[in-house]
Parts: C-alpha cells; structure tokens; sequence
C-alpha cells in the first residue's frame, strides 16, 4: 500500500482538476450545442474515456516535468516549493520513468480509440497536445524555462482538453462554428489554469532566479509587476466569461447563460490574490496557500460551469 500510495502521490493528483473540468465542458458543451439535432446521443462512454485520457497526459506531463525539473538541477532539497520524488528519493529513476510511460500508453490507446472512431478532426488535437506534453519541461524546448508555462498550460489543458473531449463527443455534428464556440468557452477556464502556474511561479521567484530558470513571474521583473500579471490572469478571465456569453448571444451555438454560474466563483478568487501579495517571501503565510487556493478557485469555477453546463443541457 505504501508503494502503491508513493506512485500515486507522484502523479500529482491535486493538480488534476485542470484537466477533469476542461474535458466535462467539452463534452457538456457537445449535450449543449446537439441536443435537439437529429441522431445526436449524449455518450457516457465517450465522456469518461475522453476524462481518462486528459487525466493521463496530464499525469504523464506532471511525472516529466519533476524528471527533467530534477535532471536539470532546478529541483534540489532547498526548493521552495512541492519537494520533487527523484530529490527525496521516495521513487528510483527507472520505476519513475516507468510511471510515465504506464501513464502515456493509457493516453496513447484512448487516443488510438478515438482516431479509428472519429478519424481526422481529432488527430491534430492528439498530437499538439502529446508534442506540448513533452515540451513543456524537456529539450530542446522547455518552454517552462523560457516564460512561455502559462501558455502551454493554457493551450494544452484550457482549451485542447476542452475541444478535444468536445470532438470525440459530438462526432460528425461537430462543425467550424461550433468548435470555435467551445473554443470561446475554454478560454475563461484556461485563464484560470494558467493563475495557478503563474501564483507557482511567483511563488519560487527566487528560487528559480538563483537556478537560472526564465518564467513569466522573472520576465516582467518586479514582484509587483508579476502579482498584476497573476490579477490580470484572474480577472481577465471573468470579464472573458461574460464578454463571450453576450457576444454569442442569439447565435446558433450561443454559450448558456446558465454558464454563468461560474461567476459564483468569484468569492475564491478574492481570496486567491490576496495570497499572491507577498506570497514569494517563504517567511509569509501566503507562500504555503497561495497555489492550492488557486487550484480550489479554478476547480470551484469549473464545478459550477459543469453544473450550469448540465443545466443547459436539460431545460
């Protein structure tokens, strides 16, 4: 059980919900968008597939990045954040390694299902985001190191994992108009993925500086600088849940009001900035809190879009 609760901590399981609610929009989005048009059948089977397989690229990417976080030398003992397996030793290389690749084969066959099932609209999606997977901490790129994390996770989990599952669930019904529709929906969600790398990096500002790693939190240059980019992150995302509600409003694929649900979410996002003042300095209370209340505001946000999205689905 021990050894069992050892590979199970590496995964990262509390990071998962960045990947679990992108996949549910997408797939509530298909119910949404589809339910009145001929031959069109909400699939249970399809959504919980298309769930597994975001979880485990998103597990094969968390087990990757501490690998090359660790090769690197940029995870050491005195890091200020999540101590990394590899530097605590709790797991071998090899048994490491063969976690990520247990975790990429069930990606790999979910994704196999979905190509013989759904043919080429989902291929591309599959393969950016197993490139962006890899990319993410490894060389050459290791975009993490060069100030372009909160992109990727924004490409990758927000809006991929979003239309992706969306793709596999509404199968020839789904259109150009309706994918930039569930596009448009992603993007409030990847936003606030992208906080909680941001409210990471912020964070271990000074860590990172004194090993040499580039992220956006170091570019912009000063502490206060970077808790405005974390703000914007927060709040940009809340303005681009109401901007794109009103603009498809009355069209043929119209995000529902019902979505709107999310802005309850709103009371974590206080808190959540809050904590990002300060919170680079390991003597402050922020410093512990500041990335788990990020994650608990985006999985509030994206609790309440599922609900108001089941919702829609229904009246």
């Amino acid at each position: 059980m021990e050894q069992f609760l050892r590979w199970w901590r590496a995964l990262r399981p509390f990071s998962f919900p960045a990947s679990v609610f992108p996949s549910l929009t997408g797939s509530l989005a298909a119910a949404v968008f589809h339910r009145s048009e001929p031959w069109f059948a909400f699939s249970i089977v399809n959504a919980a597939l298309a769930l597994v397989g975001c979880v485990a690229i998103h597990a094969t990417s968390n087990v990757l990045n501490d690998y090359f976080d660790w090769r690197s030398g940029l995870d050491q003992r005195d890091n200020s954040g999540r101590m990394n397996p590899l530097v605590q030793g709790t797991l071998t290389v090899q048994k490491f390694l063969a976690l990520a690749t247990v975790c990429a084969a069930v990606a790999v066959g979910i994704g196999a299902v979905f190509i013989i099932q759904t043919g080429w609209p989902i291929v591309w999606i599959i393969v950016i985001g197993a490139l962006s997977a890899w990319a993410y901490t490894a060389p050459p790129l290791a975009l993490k190191y060069r100030a372009l994390g909160e992109v990727q996770v924004m490409l990758s989990f927000g809006v991929l994992m979003a239309v992706g599952s969306y793709v596999v669930q509404a199968g020839h019904h789904a259109t150009l108009e309706s994918e930039s529709a569930v596009f448009l929906l992603s993007l409030p969600q990847s936003l606030l993925i992208a906080a909680i790398l941001h409210a990471n990096n912020h964070r271990d500002r000074r860590g990172d500086r004194q090993a040499g790693a580039q992220t956006l939190a170091l570019l912009v240059g000063s502490a206060r600088r970077s808790v405005a980019v974390g703000r914007m992150f927060v709040w940009g995302a809340y303005l681009v849940h109401v901007m794109i509600v009103g603009v498809t409003l009355g069209q043929r694929y119209a995000i529902p009001v019902w979505s709107l649900l999310s802005l309850l979410s709103l009371l974590w996002a206080r808190r959540a900035l809050e904590l990002l003042d300060g919170s680079d300095d390991p003597a402050s209370e922020a410093f512990a809190m500041v990335v788990p209340m990020h994650a608990r505001l985006q999985m509030a946000y994206g609790s309440l879009m599922v609900l108001g999205l089941s919702i829609a689905a229904i009246v």
